[in-house]
């Protein structure tokens, strides 16, 4: 599993997004180890302390640092964009399995997994959609996300489905678009498949089954074992992603013997598990037990290191229906489905019989996750890639049963496969960055009859990416991403950069990129979130987050105080317009240059109130400011205010309110020091 690492003069940064834990970007690191613990009827345990735990590191006892809990069992209602720490995350991959599955399996395999996202998920829940088989090994058609309209249009058609989104993480196209000053070359606008291919993949998936009845044993125990070995691979991908991650395996199975070998007898553990088959019953499964002599344990074996070790766990889901023995009609149909117990025993997950109870069964599961303790400790950095193995030890908890990750990897060895998913989950998970300073400023102007026209106003740190320079040239990359408080991405954008140092170096390094693109958004609350890539390979990265509220027609919106720029030295990236819509930043008929951070010394912002006269606004600020006038407007009343000196604070905060109601509205800007 990736680890997850923090530098120590960045935990004020990362805790005002409710997380503590960054990339790997320093040499002494922040491994944080979520932990369960349940008592003997498999009830979490709740309101344990660090000084119930022990941490050891490769035989070494490390100190707990810092410590956190979250309780999913509790009542309070929280949205998709709420923060959690994300080595609590409950993450799911659903995993088609295309290689061992009939055309009408696939299409029940479907509908489980639209039931297990509807009734098993909650919303801050990260779900992701993949398919493996024989021939092409797994492939991620999304990485783990919130956007449920994604996943559902996954599971619509996994053997083709492919998303527009560079991190699939959002199922809303996008337009691309280049700057033409800096040189900047884009492609040209993506999309989903058109187009329903559900009767073309289910002919191929009866042609592949078909050339597998043809199959003599040998050959088959060849693909068996690929595919464990692909199961293994996919299990070590996911180590970049933090946390426990549950691979929901859709399969009908393959024939156990090529595990277990041609003439291995049932030991006592197989006829319970057949015994308990045959009931309808749900089979819990030993992470320890082992069976079977053949040389194709070694890849089991192998495969199952490779799931504790990234801390991953395959649950799977029988997705051939009822089996009927000696079905003559069905001659090659595999009657017995312990080919999927023998790959989710080393996993310690379940296999589960009847996809109709997939809630009460993950149901049951979950309740011993619902309490999540992380621990951290501080560790360094010295053989990149090397896997360490941890113990937590439960202190002075009589009767408790502590589960937690197998180990964590050092930093370092990320494949492109990682570096992908490494990505998408800062994006998800609001983890803090520190390779590109970014500064963000969002404000929705409301559009009458209309969604709202949301510029987004990035600033990019010139000497941070004149770092990145290779060849006189700096290649970065732009994300925007709108979530909703149900965590599907109504809108997004997507930059690339081109910047070319002879012409623009020295204006980059005395300020750096300004990018402004804008978004169209319905009524509603959004986490605007920012990733910016740099250098060769995208390893430099930095992040920002803007929450936003875009409110409905004739109701009360107080945008983010909006600084203004008399001065302005930056290298503009501004996309051609997507939609028709006036420039936003006027005041009195006067146009003027935004900024995503106010200076600390005599800076002025811009107050824009919609739904209000000024007769009925008052306000106040901290730092304190003063009004230098008003600017007239029909539909806002609109203030310049300025800073004069903000001292020690890293924000300038405000309270609006408006006659005749009793709640204000705040908002805030940062402050840079000048």
């Amino acid at each position: 599993m990736k680890i997850r690492i923090i530098a120590a003069a960045l935990l004020v940064l990362a805790a005002a997004y409710g997380i503590a834990q960054v990339r790997e970007t320093v040499n002494v690191n922040v491994i944080e180890v979520p932990v369960t613990v349940v008592d003997s009827s498999g009830n979490p345990v709740r309101g344990l302390t660090a000084a119930n735990f022990e941490l050891i590191d490769q035989r070494t006892k490390r100190e707990i640092t810092s410590f956190d809990k979250i309780d999913f069992g509790a009542a309070e209602a929280v949205s998709a964009i709420s923060p959690l720490n994300p080595a609590a995350r409950r993450t799911f991959l659903l995993l088609f399995d295309l290689g061992f599955s009939s055309p009408n399996a696939l299409t029940r395999a479907q509908e489980a997994a639209r039931r297990f996202v509807k009734e098993s998920v909650q919303p801050r829940d990260l779900v992701g959609v993949g398919t493996i088989d024989i021939d092409r090994g797994f492939r991620l058609l999304s990485a783990f996300t919130t956007d449920r309209e994604l996943i559902a249009s996954a599971i619509n058609d996994p053997a083709r489905y492919k998303s527009s989104d560079p991190l699939q993480i959002a199922n809303q196209t996008v337009t691309f678009s280049a700057e033409k000053e800096t040189g900047l070359e884009s492609p040209g606008g993506g999309g989903r498949p058109a187009g329903d291919n559900a009767a073309a993949a289910r002919e191929e998936m009866r042609e592949m089954a078909q050339r597998g009845q043809r199959m003599n044993e040998d050959y088959v125990r060849q693909r068996v074992e690929k595919q464990v070995d692909g199961l293994g691979q996919l299990a070590k991908t996911l180590r970049a992603v933090a946390g426990r991650k549950q691979v929901i395996f859709l399969s009908e199975g393959f024939d156990a013997k090529y595990l277990q070998g041609r003439d291995a007898r049932a030991t006592e553990e197989q006829r319970r598990e057949n015994e308990a088959v045959l009931s309808g019953q749900a089979w819990t499964v030993d992470s320890d037990a082992r069976f079977g002599s053949t040389a194709s344990l070694t890849i089991l074996d192998r495969m199952g290191q490779l799931f504790r070790s990234s801390d991953v766990v395959l649950h799977a889901i029988d997705i051939q229906g009822v089996r009927v023995q000696n079905d003559i009609s069905e001659g090659a149909r595999i009657n017995s489905n312990a080919g999927l117990f023998v790959i989710a025993r080393p996993t310690g997950g379940e296999v589960f019989i009847n996809s109709n109870d997939l809630k009460n069964n993950f149901s049951r599961m979950l309740h011993a996750q619902e309490v999540v303790y992380v621990l951290a400790f501080q560790a360094p950095t010295t053989k990149p890639g090397t896997f360490h193995e941890l113990k937590v030890k439960l202190v002075n908890v009589p009767g408790g049963r502590v589960s937690h990750r197998a180990g964590y990897y050092e930093a370092g060895g990320e494949t492109p496969a990682e570096r992908s998913l490494s990505n998408a989950e800062i994006v998800v998970n609001d983890i803090a960055q520190d390779g590109v300073r970014v500064a963000a400023l969002a404000a929705a102007f409301p559009i009458p009859g209309g969604n709202a026209q949301v510029p987004v106003i990035l600033e990019l740190n010139g000497l941070d990416l004149a770092k990145e320079a290779k060849n006189g040239v700096v290649s970065a990359e732009i994300f925007v991403y709108a979530f909703d408080e149900s965590g599907v991405v109504r809108d997004r954008l997507y930059q690339q950069l081109s910047l070319d140092m002879k012409k623009i170096g020295d204006k980059l390094k005395a300020t750096g990129i300004r990018y402004y693109g804008t978004l169209s958004l319905p009524p509603g609350v959004y986490a605007v979130k920012s990733l910016v890539r740099a250098g060769e390979g995208g390893d430099k990265r930095g992040f920002a987050r803007v929450d936003i509220n875009v409110a409905k027609p004739n109701d009360l919106a107080v945008l983010p105080l909006i600084p203004i720029d008399e001065a302005p030295n930056w290298v503009l990236v501004r996309p051609n317009p997507r939609f028709n819509a006036p420039y936003p930043f006027e005041l009195s008929g006067q146009d003027f240059i935004p900024s995503a951070r106010a200076h600390d010394k005599g800076g002025k912002v811009a107050l824009i109130v919609y739904g209000a006269r000024p007769d009925e606004l008052t306000w106040e600020t901290t730092p304190k400011t003063r009004v230098l006038g008003q600017a007239g407007s029909g539909s806002a009343a609109k203030y310049v205010l300025q800073l004069d000196d903000a001292g020690a604070a890293l924000t300038l905060d405000i309270t609006v309110h408006k006659k005749g109601l009793a709640e204000a509205q705040k908002t805030s800007v940062a402050v840079a020091k000048n």
